[in-house]
């Protein structure tokens, strides 16, 4: 079995070879970090944080097929500060908590929302950022809010809480599942669909980028928070986790990093 891997036996480790201290006196500081602050990795050395890669501008793979995006550089950044080199990987959203359950990863930095469900299975950090559930229709549609839904066909992606409030919408008469956000709102731009219902800042985000022709309509249907999770074996990482998240916000990290992807701070109130 893998033993817990932690930071300071790391720094220890290393210090005894340097200075070549006796192996009892670093056998005895080790044990005294396995003891306080000892926490699990997938791998030593790496943080390996998990998301689907299919949710531009959030994580996503660019035109070389780099795994890229906002989640994946603030993925990178704790990684850093935890002294370990970042590994992130991908796997589809709704297999991600069974991953993360199963040892595969450490996190998931992957913009998922810490619904009562998931946290029966999984720990979570503090929100990291709060969009906005959202109504898309085609360009030309009459179609103003979620109410105004009639027999419609309504695309989001699996295992979303997207697909559940699509599903109790009285108007909504069948829910088409899809492996990212982007399939669904180019469906609805193709006419295959009536609607879709992603964040606001996905979905305006890809009408800018790419030109589809759908609008954003009504208010936010409800608000979609996102926060890091992580096994509840690993309680003292996430512990670190939330430490490192609140020092990139007041240090500035954060909102150059939003900056980058969206030209605005993400983690204002008034974000859209």
């Amino acid at each position: 079995m893998r033993r817990p891997v932690t930071r300071r036996a790391a720094m220890t480790l290393a210090a005894c070879m340097t200075v070549a201290l006796a192996a009892t006196a670093c056998g005895g500081e080790s044990e005294a970090s396995d003891s306080d602050d000892a926490y699990q990795l997938v791998e030593d050395g790496k943080l390996t944080f998990a998301m689907s890669g299919q949710y531009r501008p959030f994580n996503f793979f660019d035109d070389d097929g780099k795994l890229t995006g906002f989640d994946v550089d603030l993925g990178s950044e704790v990684a850093e500060r935890l002294g370990l080199e970042p590994n992130p990987v991908t796997g589809p959203f709704n297999s991600l908590v069974a991953g993360l359950k199963s040892s595969r990863y450490d996190l998931i930095i992957g913009s998922m929302s810490p619904t009562e469900e998931r946290k029966e299975q999984v720990d979570f950090t503090d929100e990291y950022y709060v969009a906005g559930a959202q109504l898309f229709v085609p360009g030309d549609a009459s179609v103003n809010s979620v109410e105004d839904l009639e027999n419609a066909t309504v695309g989001v992606v699996l295992g979303t809480t997207f697909e559940e409030f699509a599903k109790e919408q009285p108007g909504v008469s069948e829910v088409r599942t899809y492996n990212s956000d982007n399939e669904a709102l180019t469906e609805l731009a193709n006419g295959r669909l009536d609607a879709a219902i992603t964040t606001n800042l996905l979905g305006l985000y890809q009408i800018n980028e790419t030109g589809l022709d759908i609008k954003l309509v009504g208010e936010v249907l409800f608000p979609d928070p996102a926060a890091i999770a992580s096994q509840k074996s690993n309680a003292e990482l996430t512990a670190e986790v939330n430490e490192i998240l609140a020092a990139i916000r007041e240090d500035g990290t954060y909102a150059e990093l939003s900056e980058k992807w969206f030209g605005v701070d993400i983690s204002q109130a008034d974000t859209p």
